[in-house]
């Protein structure tokens, strides 16, 4: 029996002095890392359409940001999600906001590029609000899946989303007549993650250039009929 009872105290012992150790290592770890923020370029969302037909570069069903110098086609999945909050039926556009307890509005639609050379992108992080007191509104915002947030005495209603898609370089001898009066800015970006101990640079600037969307597979895409996100200090630049 005295023999188990050591035993016991001395696993109980080695498992506690094993679980500070591995506490130590964790809190003395010589590996930090620090991400980057890394700007790539900025464009204007002038339109949001939606893909008619399958063809060679876009899915059926995706949402299709257009922008002067990029078209960002969301994947379907993520596609039917921000089709249904866009036509919401609501009075006013969406305000992009950060994903804060201030819920302070973007200056732009964040777009992140996977990494340098990727034709992939995300906006990961994007909340949507709206401030409104209609019953109705606020009905449909419910439906939604917004929720209400006390924000400096009085209640507003937000949803935080992602999406992942592809983008393309807008299609040239396009007819532009699908401008809104007033479109979005979009922030596009990159981040590389950088420890401390590896001396790899960091990368100065995306070399890559994005394929040309075609005219073809740009004519699948069917124009919504009213601008239905904004962010501060939108224009029609």
């Amino acid at each position: 029996m005295l023999f188990r009872k050591t035993t016991a105290a001395v696993l109980a012992a080695t498992l506690i002095l094993n679980g500070c150790t591995m506490m130590l290592r964790g809190m003395n770890n010589p590996v930090s890392q620090t991400i980057t923020r890394k700007h790539v370029d900025k464009d204007q969302i002038r339109a949001f359409g939606v893909v008619a037909e399958d063809n060679a570069q876009l899915e059926k069903g995706s949402l299709v940001m257009m922008g002067g110098k990029y078209w960002f086609a969301v994947n379907p999945k993520d596609s039917a999600k921000l089709t249904g909050l866009l036509k919401a039926g609501l009075d006013k556009p969406f305000q992009i906001v950060e994903d804060t307890p201030s819920y302070a509005r973007h200056q732009a639609l964040p777009v992140k590029f996977e990494a340098p050379g990727s034709q992939n992108f995300s906006t990961g992080g994007l909340c949507l609000r709206y401030d409104t007191g209609r019953p109705d509104d606020i009905a449909k915002l419910k439906q939604l899946e917004f929720k209400a947030v006390k924000l400096d005495n009085r209640t507003i209603y937000t949803r935080c989303v992602s999406a992942k898609g592809k983008y393309y370089a807008t299609p040239q001898k396009l007819n532009a007549d699908y401008h809104f009066e007033q479109s979005v800015p979009a922030d596009i970006y990159y981040t590389v993650t950088e420890k401390h101990t590896d001396k790899s640079k960091l990368f100065g600037n995306i070399l890559y250039t994005p394929p040309l969307l075609i005219l073809d597979a740009a004519a699948a895409v069917l124009v919504l009929p009213m601008a239905l996100i904004a962010a501060a200090n939108s224009s029609d630049k």
